[in-house]
């Protein structure tokens, strides 16, 4: 009876510690600061995303959001180095749907199942982006060159959402484009505006200062309800363009860290991040930048980004010639 006892003291001492270390771990992260890698050159929409979050972070929790910018592959360099790191809450990325088609195309290697995602950030819609007072005042300019002659879009990275929607715009337009890849959407601008390339197809904040600045001009959008902060610029399908026969194929961006990463802290990641989406500040920032916030977690991320990896992996086969 007393070696009973005994064992049942002890095991119940064991999970009364185990509960307390967990609880302890819990409390305790972050005790440093945490680096998101951002696989874009700076400037470029990821990179204005988590700049925007480091003075929320800093306020909220006091904890420094260190930024680094590994760029290359179209965002498989930067993202390989998240998944190969320590899988201790520290390092996480700012991944999107660009990373997703790569490795639906076998460019990247990942398993997207094991992936731990945190938050979701935003969605955002595509734009098409030409030089201001250049040679294409508005869509219909640019449509008809391209019937008669190529014309270039600049995009950033290669066969990605962005240059999905660009070629069903050639497919319904009947139109030829060239499409020259590029390691960013900053890369792109700077493109545009030496008269490297005729346009590219961009988002919305990544576009935004240069056509406050009257430098760029957007002459079409991609989504179905058009952008809020540029409410002149008409869709490509209220121009007569179906650019939806595969459907919507979503641009977001999310928080994701290495395979591994203890539940608590995983927890307590998402729970930083979707309050640091959440805040005043950072609509503030999404708002005039064009973004649409979706600070989703757990389950409801994980099927959010099994449906664009999806769409993705469809988008691929039928676009891009991906078995």
């Amino acid at each position: 009876m007393k070696k009973q006892l005994l064992a049942l003291a002890v095991g119940m001492a064991l999970v009364l510690s185990m509960a307390t270390g967990c609880e302890k771990k819990t409390k305790e992260f972050p005790q440093k600061e945490i680096t998101v890698v951002v696989p874009w050159s700076p400037g470029g929409t990821n990179d204005l995303m988590a700049r925007a979050l480091q003075p929320v972070f800093k306020e909220k929790f006091n904890v420094d959001l260190v930024v680094k910018n590994t760029e290359g592959g179209g965002s498989a360099v930067g993202i390989n180095e998240v998944l190969t790191a320590k899988n201790d809450g520290y390092t996480v990325g700012l991944a999107s749907s660009s990373f997703l088609a790569l490795v639906t195309q076998g460019r990247a290697e990942a398993d997207v199942e094991k992936i731990t995602n945190i938050c979701s950030v935003s969605e955002e819609p595509i734009v098409l982006a030409v030089k201001a007072g250049g040679k294409f005042e508005k869509a219909e300019d640019f449509l008809a060159q391209a019937k008669t002659g190529q014309v270039s879009i600049g995009v950033p990275g290669s066969n990605n959402v962005n240059q999905a929607y660009a070629m069903l715009l050639g497919q319904a337009a009947e139109a030829d484009f060239l499409f020259m890849p590029f390691d960013g959407g900053s890369r792109v601008i700077t493109e545009i505006l030496g008269d490297h390339v005729d346009s590219g197809v961009l988002k919305p904040s990544e576009v935004i200062s240069q056509v406050n600045a009257g430098e760029l001009k957007v002459i079409g959008v991609f989504n179905k309800d058009g952008i809020t902060t540029m409410p002149d610029v008409p869709t490509f399908e209220s121009l007569g363009y179906d650019v939806f026969t595969l459907g919507e194929i979503k641009q977001a961006s999310y928080i994701m860290a290495p395979e591994g990463v203890d539940e608590q802290v995983k927890e307590k990641l998402a729970s930083m991040f979707k309050e640091a989406v959440e805040s005043e500040e950072f609509k503030s920032f999404a708002g005039e930048s064009g973004m649409i916030l979706q600070p989703l977690t757990g389950k409801e991320l994980d099927t959010y980004v099994g449906d664009i990896y999806k769409a993705l992996d469809n988008a691929g086969k039928e676009l891009f010639a991906v078995n």
